[in-house]
């Protein structure tokens, strides 16, 4: 393993902060099955991770209600198996198609990538799942070299091209060992497994060189009408109901609950799940960056739309057949959170039965974030006072 970098360049944090985080992270390590101080460094090597799972899965995985589950992180308890995997793949075309590409903002971006004879392009995806966007990049910029971060191995069926490679890191116990080694830094649904957003903001812009991209897309943990507006949270005999919105409100109190060792109070700390549309305030909170952008996107959950055109008509029946595994991949997730499996059942087996027939006009609406740094930062605004005041 090398040595961790230094950090190189501005500071973002107060002494003050510096000592809370550290408690946090302290906090959060000793909270799981297994206990580390601080964030490994990243390997030099242009290699894979070397992963047997009869050798090494009892150590990064856990079962839970029948679910392979990271064994590292308590605040993170959604599949790492090879059907969650074979979602996010899913997933990932599906915005791959409603982007038009593997990101907005491509001028920015292959800017930041543009061949360098001084210095390597670099890229990393931060919580990056089954690894497809990480080896899509690869092979859209084959100059650069990637580098894919989650909490446990993908699952590949294949050797990735030789310029992405793959860590195993938690990023709630910080990525300073990351300072100034990076171009573009992207995120996608990541909010739910992150215990303080605004500090991993920090990390990224620290994370970043000069003229770097930040890319982020999260999504609003509730379901959305035909009109765009949030779906009310009412009974099942209320007029506007919908099994889908009852489930994800459902998930959204276990994924906050879930990363609540790091924080003392539920209501008043906008984290995890809520991150999406509070984090280009943050970005523009701080003076480091010379541009902030925010784009929320609506995605149909099936093609119930009649003018939908045939590249729509096929998006959303992706995002359907995607949200019908999510439910799937929520329940370990529900059970961990203390409610009954019956209960759990009832939810997950009337809300794939509306999502599967179309019973409802439903969307999901995402948020796309991007941020490119100063081609020379000056120090930034400090990121936060208070972690537990006011947002």
């Amino acid at each position: 393993m090398s040595t961790p970098l230094e950090p190189s360049g501005p500071k973002f944090y107060t002494d003050e902060e510096e000592e809370f985080l550290n408690s946090q992270n302290e906090l959060h390590s000793l909270s799981g099955p297994s206990s580390r101080p601080s964030s490994p460094s990243p390997s030099l090597s242009l290699s894979t991770y070397t992963y047997v799972s009869s050798v090494d899965g009892h150590t990064m995985l856990r079962d839970i209600a029948g679910r392979a589950i990271n064994a590292t992180s308590d605040a993170y308890i959604m599949p790492a198996d090879e059907l969650e995997h074979s979602r996010l793949d899913l997933q990932h075309e599906c915005f791959r198609r409603k982007l038009g590409g593997l990101f907005l903002k491509p001028d920015a971006v292959r800017r930041a990538l543009a061949p360098n004879q001084d210095v390597t392009p670099t890229i990393l995806d931060i919580g990056t799942g089954s690894g497809t966007w990480a080896i899509d990049m690869a092979r859209h910029f084959p100059h650069c070299q990637v580098t894919g971060l989650d909490l446990v191995p993908a699952n590949l069926s294949s050797s990735p091209p030789s310029n992405c490679r793959f860590e195993c890191d938690d990023a709630n116990l910080g990525l300073k060992h990351y300072a100034n080694s990076f171009n573009v830094v992207h995120g996608r649904l990541i909010a739910t497994g992150i215990t303080n957003y605004r500090a991993l903001v920090a990390d990224i812009a620290n994370m970043l060189r000069p003229g770097g991209v930040y890319l982020s897309m999260e999504v609003d943990w509730q379901a959305f009408n035909e009109n765009f507006d949030a779906i009310a949270a009412t009974d099942e005999d209320e007029p506007g109901f919908t099994w889908l919105q009852k489930t994800m409100l459902s998930a959204y109190s276990a994924f906050k609950a879930s990363i609540l060792p790091s924080f003392l109070e539920f209501e008043r700390t906008p984290t995890g799940p809520d991150a999406g549309p509070l984090i280009p305030k943050w970005l523009k909170s701080m003076d480091c960056w010379s541009a902030v952008g925010h784009k929320p996107i609506f995605i149909p959950i099936g093609a119930w739309d009649d003018g939908m055109n045939e590249k729509q008509r096929k998006t959303a029946d992706m995002m359907k057949h995607d949200t019908l595994e999510l439910l799937s991949s929520i329940r370990p997730l529900l059970l961990a959170h203390g409610y009954f499996e019956e209960t759990v059942d009832k939810w997950l087996t009337n809300a794939k039965e509306e999502v599967r027939l179309g019973k409802k006009k439903q969307c999901w609406r995402l948020h796309y974030s991007w941020a490119i740094k100063n081609d020379d930062p000056s120090q930034p605004k400090v990121l936060y006072k208070n972690p537990l005041g006011s947002m």
